[in-house]
């Protein structure tokens, strides 16, 4: 199936645990906050357990069993789908992977940079790497050294819909922060404007309903948004749905519109026993026969990025 389809994965916060914590009801409260002091305290939340710790991957000081479970189950997930990639015997269909993910942290692109793998994470340049939603679906072939034997080689398409840590505001454009230094240690010291003054140079979509995006994040993420919509109208195509729970209202609409309006796309969500049930209801499973809900065999089991890969990836591969 897999094989034979264009391969996109959705995926959320969960799939960066235990690293990075879930946040819970952080979207509610915020959208609760009666004032700014309320919503101040929210925010410094979300900077201090999400952000913060992704300094510490940048400059490799990350480190405890935290840290290295997430490292691993990244390296093990990229590695198994590069081999699912590789073993595609269709030479209709290119050998990339869309990842259309939520989540703003580091992980993928370092475990991408660790293994030596092609990604492609919007941006173009060496000195002053700029991001454009242009530069998204380049493939990338290699020619042999003796006999000029061209193949093509796997290319994941690391496409951050709530922006990232690495963005950084200049001027109308967006440009790519090598060591975060944006993102001051001391911030959540301040408060009131001279919290919000640092806060909002960090170029990322906050858990709350309205959004509060700035201009220049504005665009992009529309953009991104549409990104994704066209991605799944195409024919043929493969969604796999991990750590996300469809709680983002823009994200589970365009979904399920394309449900509707794509026979050919088959859409798989991961979810625990627990988290099952109200993930029909959200996903309307009676109106949506293309739409498949996998769960763990024990019911206390989590899936996890490492379970998707051991129990999904690597049964594809073999």
């Amino acid at each position: 199936m897999a094989q034979s389809s264009n391969i996109n994965i959705l995926m959320g916060a969960g799939a960066s645990t235990p690293f990075l914590p879930l946040l819970g009801n952080i979207e509610k409260l915020l959208n609760d906050a009666k004032n700014e002091a309320e919503r101040e305290v929210q925010y410094k939340e979300y900077f201090n357990k999400v952000m913060l710790p992704n300094k510490g991957v940048i400059s490799g000081s990350a480190s405890g069993s935290d840290y290295d479970k997430a490292k691993e189950a990244y390296d093990g997930f990229f590695t198994t789908l590069s081999k699912v990639i590789l073993q595609r015997k269709s030479t209709i269909l290119s050998k990339q992977v869309n990842i259309f993910t939520t989540n703003i942290d580091v992980l993928m692109e370092t475990s991408l940079e660790r293994l030596l793998i092609e990604y492609n994470d919007g941006f173009s340049g060496k000195f002053t790497p700029t991001f454009s939603t242009a530069n998204y679906k380049k493939s990338i072939q290699q020619r042999s050294l003796h006999f000029d034997h061209i193949s093509e080689i796997p290319v994941f398409n690391i496409i951050k819909i709530h922006g990232s840590l690495t963005w950084e505001e200049s001027g109308d454009k967006i440009t790519f922060s090598h060591s975060l230094n944006h993102i001051n240690n001391d911030t959540s010291k301040k408060t009131g404007k001279n919290f919000l003054t640092d806060y909002k140079k960090i170029l990322v979509v906050n858990p709350e309903e309205s959004k509060h995006l700035e201009t220049v994040l504005n665009l992009y993420y529309y953009e991104l948004l549409r990104m994704y919509s066209s991605e799944m109208e195409k024919e043929n195509t493969t969604l796999f749905v991990i750590g996300f729970s469809m709680e983002d209202k823009h994200i589970r609409e365009i979904t399920l519109r394309a449900a509707k309006a794509n026979p050919t796309l088959r859409i798989f969500i991961c979810c625990s026993q627990t988290s099952e049930n109200s993930m029909k209801i959200k996903m309307e499973l009676q109106q949506h026969p293309n739409i498949q809900i996998l769960v763990p065999d024990n019911p206390g089991d989590k899936f996890t990025l490492s379970y998707f890969t051991e129990n999904i990836l690597k049964k594809i591969v073999r």
